[in-house]
């Protein structure tokens, strides 16, 4: 079990610099349990955005592995063994489980969403059950379970507004085809050559929406045992870090993998301090 474990956080460290530090304000009981979460989340993942051979096949035994750990108890693979204690421990449905890796086999063949409630149908596999999972493991109250989802969703769409190049170069765009248009932006359009000032009002209209959803969502933070509070709101806040370099240069995801700056950092452990603990 234990060298399951270091497997698990070794996927954290090599894939999340966000998510894998603010994991250490976590007592160490739970970090081990998202260690575990987030291996099974992340495998999948990278079987889809990164794939080394054919990813229907990877996604497929992925699945017949998951199917086979949670029929007998056990399996070969340490994500499964990790995730599947967890999952047992906490109670986690078999249900949000099937969700998430149906979201991932999507990718397989989904590149595009036409509208905004088309993208949050994909969401709810990958990203809000994350939430709910996590919530669970953190032991929060059924009452905060709907800003769990909120936060997940909130924190993927910044993922996939930071992402934008890179999956324009995978040929996937997850912003809504209805709020390109509504900014006179085709698909034709959706190139490191785009209009600046059409996408510049496009990744406004998106950063204020997504914007929105992280008020909503750490309105729940209350609700989050004081022991976890930091550590959610350390990773919250460093995604709202992140959209705001997006509103201040849009182009910035066409260019480069946005970083964070010392000062940046300094700002993020503060507001995250004063989200969990202040308000």
């Amino acid at each position: 079990m234990e060298s399951d474990l270091r497997h698990c956080q070794e996927i954290f460290r090599e894939y999340s610099r966000t998510y894998y530090y603010s994991s250490h304000f976590f007592p160490a009981h739970i970090r081990e349990n998202v260690y575990a979460l987030y291996a099974f989340f992340r495998t999948p993942d990278e079987y889809v955005d990164n794939p080394v051979s054919d990813p229907e096949q990877a996604i497929f035994h992925f699945r017949a592995e998951h199917e086979e750990a949670w029929a007998t108890g056990t399996s070969n693979s340490p994500v499964l063994r990790s995730f599947l204690a967890t999952a047992q421990t906490f109670a986690i449905p078999k249900a949000w489980a099937d969700a998430f890796l149906d979201a991932m086999a999507m990718d397989l063949t989904i590149s595009r969403y036409a509208t905004y409630e088309d993208l949050c149908r994909y969401m709810y596999g990958s990203a809000e059950v994350v939430g709910l999972m996590m919530a669970t493991v953190l032991g929060v109250p059924p009452d905060g379970l709907d800003a769990a989802r909120e936060l997940g969703r909130a924190m993927q769409l910044t993922n996939f507004f930071r992402d934008i190049g890179e999956d324009w170069e995978r040929g996937r765009i997850y912003v809504p085809l209805e709020d390109m248009d509504h900014f006179g932006i085709s698909e034709r359009d959706w190139n490191a050559r785009i209009d600046p000032q059409k996408f510049g009002a496009l990744m406004h209209f998106l950063a204020a929406r997504n914007d929105a959803q992280y008020r909503q969502a750490h309105d729940g933070l209350r609700l989050i045992p004081w022991q976890c509070r930091m550590a959610v709101a350390l990773a919250s806040i460093g995604y709202q870090r992140t959209l705001q370099h997006i509103e201040r240069d849009p182009a910035v995801v066409w260019r480069a993998r946005i970083s964070h700056s010392r000062t940046d950092y300094v700002s993020i452990l503060y507001r995250a301090a004063n989200a969990a603990y202040v308000h």
